[in-house]
């Protein structure tokens, strides 16, 4: 995770079942903890340089998981790395429970050597947390071969991808490139390989997703390839290549391309892109994929009714805003006949690629309004400018561009939806 993701917890340090959030969520304070606490595994020795909060996700139910990267320097050699930590704690002592249930457990005997860092599963009582370091999540088992390269298997496949030869992978680099703590991980496969025929040298990158639904997204990108493959669509998707069903995983070739974030923050005039990509997105709105789930109605106004309550408890005062806001969107919305829709799509999640777009990240994928995406692209656009160096002006045209393009080339009748999912 990047720097700017790091935020304050300062609303959540009044939730009188969590008093330990207040040091939990000061990166300064824990960086002392973690150099206190953290054992490092045997023959490691790491020094703690930096402590960046760089994840959260706060349940009014008296949960949170507080996501922690560490910048560690090794003090024999002075190299550097990061490392991801998390915390998870309850109210009351159901986190001790946990913990007396995992402590007998030896997770570093799966962990291999280019992992370890420090033990990977401990508790810190005075903040009543369980503590977690990456690649070892109870809850999203890791399997330590992915971790140590592609199975001999799958090496096959992926040396098809280089093209005609006789080709031999000579080393694999494999990076952890996105990690949610219980739900998901991203690891990089980099493959140097030599054509033994040639002696011409060639590099490849892959990505193997592990999550807790695996199967549902690689149906969805491989119904998506079947139709990009056929040239008829101004839009595809990252090309699925094995489905690793035993590990809860599976393997995908890189996607080509420059986000559409990219474009935004590099580019002067980011219209033309901007267009562009609202066209591909309607296309992938209209076309006859078949979903696997869906997420209707109900299923949208559970989720705000949700939100608004975390945000009452978080800020009383705006209680009335809050219900005022919900209640307009169950009045002005209502169920619409489902269409393939990517659910959690952010400028990032769409890469250019001369004249196609490419759609990444299709985890959330399902049959609904596919008004939700647009609606989620503009609320990413009108953030931009706080997470980013965006101007604003720019920002602006980039969203008055993707609104009119895209709703130029959908039924008219979707237009009137996008002030309430916005």
């Amino acid at each position: 995770m990047s720097s700017r993701t790091v935020m304050s917890l300062e609303a959540f340090l009044t939730d009188p079942g969590l008093p330990q959030l207040k040091v939990a969520s000061d990166p300064g304070l824990m960086r002392d903890v973690f150099r206190r606490h953290l054992r490092p595994l045997t023959g490691k020795a790491y020094h703690i340089q930096e402590c960046l909060l760089s994840g959260v996700s706060y349940r009014r139910a008296g949960f949170c998981i507080l996501q922690y990267t560490l910048r560690l320097v090794e003090p024999r050699t002075g190299r550097e790395r990061s490392q991801w930590v998390t915390g998870l704690t309850y109210a009351g002592d159901k986190t001790e429970q946990l913990w007396q249930q995992l402590r007998n457990a030896e997770p570093e005997q799966d962990i291999p050597e280019a992992f370890r860092t420090f033990v990977p599963a401990s508790y810190i009582p005075d903040l009543r947390m369980l503590v977690q370091v990456f690649p070892y999540d109870y809850w999203l088992p890791i399997s330590s071969s992915l971790l140590a390269g592609p199975p001999s298997e799958l090496e096959p496949l992926l040396l098809s991808c280089f093209g005609p030869g006789e080709w031999r992978i000579e080393a694999w680099t494999i990076e952890p490139i996105r990690y949610r703590p219980k739900t998901s991980a991203v690891l990089r496969y980099t493959g140097q390989a030599r054509d033994g025929a040639t002696g011409r040298k060639a590099q490849r990158r892959f990505y193997v997703k592990v999550c807790r639904d695996e199967k549902g997204e690689y149906q969805a990108l491989q119904a998506f390839c079947g139709r990009a493959d056929s040239g008829r669509e101004a839009f595809a998707v990252g090309r699925p290549l094995a489905y690793l069903g035993n590990l809860h995983a599976f393997v995908m070739e890189e996607a080509p391309g420059v986000s559409l974030e990219q474009i935004l923050l590099q580019s002067d005039d980011p219209v033309a892109a901007v267009g562009q990509a609202a066209r591909a997105l309607a296309a992938f709105h209209q076309c006859d994929v078949s979903t696997g789930c869906y997420h209707s109605y109900e299923d949208e106004i559970s989720k705000l009714k949700k939100a608004g309550a975390l945000l009452e408890s978080l800020y009383p005062q705006l209680s009335a805003d809050v219900r005022g806001i919900i209640s307009a969107v169950a009045m002005g919305l209502e169920e619409v006949p489902p269409a393939p829709t990517h659910g959690d799509l952010k400028t990032e999640h769409m890469l250019l690629d001369g004249d196609r777009v490419i759609f990444i990240d299709l985890g959330t994928f399902a049959g609904a309004d596919p008004v939700l995406d647009p609606a989620d692209v503009l609320a990413r656009l009108a953030a931009m400018p706080g997470l980013f160096l965006l101007p604003r002006s720019r920002a602006r045209v980039a969203a008055q561009a993707f609104a009119k393009e895209y709703f130029a080339h959908v039924p008219k009748s979707w237009r009137s939806r996008l002030p309430f999912h916005y």
